[in-house]
């Protein structure tokens, strides 16, 4: 027995050290191919364009080794080569083009079209498919090729559908050539919940929807989820591939698509999906909101600064041209009793750490090259800062006067014009200069949340906010935009939309044609507004927690 007992032993011992001896190898193999994945030679020869049938007829896609990631920069230099000798291998031409899907891999169904021509043709196109639900797609390309050449991306072929897309090629309005298509693209990979079409109803208004694509901003996993585009009928149009962090805004800067890709990344996108250039800003986190400052061609990011006791106090910008990163703003210097008055919840932050979220900003707006404008949701705050660049002052502060009671800043209150409930837990505060508006005067726009909450100050009394929602309940959010007048030291509310409640993750966006779009995240809902408040139309999405913002754009680097 005890021989028997020695042997089972020694086997055991042996499978342990056969085990430690494979997590030791693979450890070493895992670290090895870390290292190489980046490397230009290395990636060069992992990565290859194949002609996919599956797909359809000559089109090619990417097939690469799973530890490439697609935001390294020698990836894009490698597909840029590779696209390069395809061209050089073959003469394409309008008839018989070259066809790549998604090979720099930052849009799903992006397909990306190259051939050559004597003239400068305008490539119209239609993307429909079997389903009745389903309404054609139509759009005007934009060329990203000059002289005779053409290369353009394809937006809102449709996951999990045999598209038919029809290609006409035109001078000024007579037809040069026309093409059809036949397209199997795939579900998507990245998100087998994802929704190919969306619920909608229409409203009483007669007015149309704007020009654009409804963005989808943060789908229930905000450090998971991509990018999603959807077209006025509520279909999925692209996927704008992200990495592991939600994107907070999708801006248009010279002709590119700049939008976070992770918590400490930017990237500018040009129009066939190749990554131009990343912005890194080590030693910070993104949250919630950036714009870009065109005066100055930076972008002004909220920012949590690593290494600190707390979180979401920050505004930091990132010069476009050199990359350089500069902290502007740090809020414990501008409003320290309040944040000296903060207390750490149980359980900690929201997002489970130890970091104080005693201001929570989570929106801002350039209102000119010295000033701008923040929204504090632990403070149901708006924040007007002058001065942000050389030396932040706050200029005034808009919240209910009970907020500030007893402490020195209640003299920065402006004072209100009106008998309404205040600000209340808002989002995506906006500036607008307004027309035929005196000196001094100027809008703000905002998501009121009509929420009443503060974790970091459960002594707070908000007997003031009256018909105020909590986390899970509440009656209704709003559409409030606030007429302020400086010389009066003044806000006053002057045109409200009943929106459906959202405590938090929510937007509202006002479009150039006059039309506006709100998203009530934790109601799983979005809709688009005529310029009077009614409803155009409604949509409701299915979803395991939110999303966090839908905002609308055209996307003129994709679209002509």
């Amino acid at each position: 027995m005890k021989k028997i007992l020695k042997i089972v032993l020694l086997v055991i011992i042996i499978i342990a050290i056969l085990v430690l001896l494979g997590f030791g190898i693979k450890k070493l193999y895992d670290g090895y191919i870390k290292e190489k994945s980046t490397e230009y030679d290395w990636i060069a020869s992992h990565v290859v364009l194949t002609t996919n049938n599956s797909v359809g007829e000559n089109v090619l896609t990417v097939s690469k080794n799973k530890h490439i990631s697609i935001f390294n920069e020698n990836y894009q230099k490698v597909i840029d080569k590779l696209i390069g000798e395809k061209q050089q291998e073959s003469y394409y031409t309008f008839e018989a083009p070259l066809l790549i899907v998604n090979p720099y891999g930052t849009n799903t169904t992006g397909l990306n079209i190259y051939f050559t021509g004597e003239e400068d043709y305008t490539l119209e196109y239609k993307i429909s498919v079997n389903d009745k639900d389903i309404k054609d797609f139509k759009q005007t390309a934009v060329n990203n090729a000059k002289d005779g050449e053409y290369a353009y991306q394809i937006i809102g072929l449709v996951p999990g559908y045999k598209n038919t897309l029809e290609l006409t090629l035109k001078d000024g309005k007579e037809i040069i050539g026309e093409k059809t298509l036949k397209l199997d693209i795939p579900k998507l990979p990245s998100n087998e919940d994802i929704s190919v079409t969306i619920d909608s109803t229409n409203g009483d208004s007669k007015e149309k929807q704007a020009n654009g694509l409804y963005t989808f901003l943060g789908w229930d996993k905000n450090y998971t989820a991509n990018t999603y585009l959807y077209d006025n009928n509520g279909t999925f149009r692209a996927e704008l591939v992200l990495d592991g962090y939600r994107s907070d805004r999708v801006l248009n800067v010279d002709g590119n698509l700049l939008y976070s890709n992770s918590k400490t990344s930017l990237i500018s996108v040009n129009s066939l999906g190749k990554i131009e250039k990343t912005y890194k800003i080590d030693g910070y986190e993104m949250h919630h909101d950036y714009v870009y400052d065109e005066e100055n061609n930076r972008l002004l990011i909220l920012a949590n600064k690593l290494g600190t006791d707390t979180i979401e106090d920050h505004v930091i910008s990132v010069d476009l041209e050199s990359g350089k990163v500069k902290d502007l703003v740090d809020f414990r210097k501008l409003l320290p009793d309040m944040y000296d008055m903060a207390e750490s919840p149980e359980g900690g932050n929201t997002y489970g750490g130890d970091e104080l979220d005693w201001l929570h900003l989570n929106s801002l707006s350039i209102v000119n090259e010295h000033d701008i404008v923040l929204s504090s949701r632990e403070l149901s705050t708006i924040i007007y800062l002058s001065d942000y660049d050389s030396k932040p002052t706050i200029k005034y502060l808009i919240a209910d006067t009970s907020m500030y009671e007893d402490t020195e800043y209640a003299d920065l209150l402006l004072d209100k014009v009106g008998n309404f409930t205040a600000n209340a837990g808002q989002h995506t505060i906006t500036y607008e200069k307004g027309e035929d508006l005196e000196d001094g005067q100027y809008y703000l726009v905002m998501f009121d949340n009509n929420y009443s909450a503060s974790r970091t100050r459960p002594f707070f009394d908000w007997s003031n906010y009256e018909g105020t929602g909590d986390y899970k309940n509440g009656e209704k959010s709003m559409y409030y935009k606030y007429l302020i007048d400086e010389e009066e030291n003044t806000y006053e509310l002057v045109e409200t939309v009943d929106l459906d409640y959202s405590s938090i993750v929510s937007s509202v966006q006002d479009l150039d044609n006059g039309n506006m779009v709100a998203s009530s995240g934790m109601s799983h809902s979005f809709a688009e507004y005529d310029s009077k408040g009614n409803l155009i139309k409604h949509f409701k999405y299915p979803a395991k927690k939110y999303f966090y913002r839908v905002f609308k754009y055209e996307y003129e680097n994709w679209f002509a």
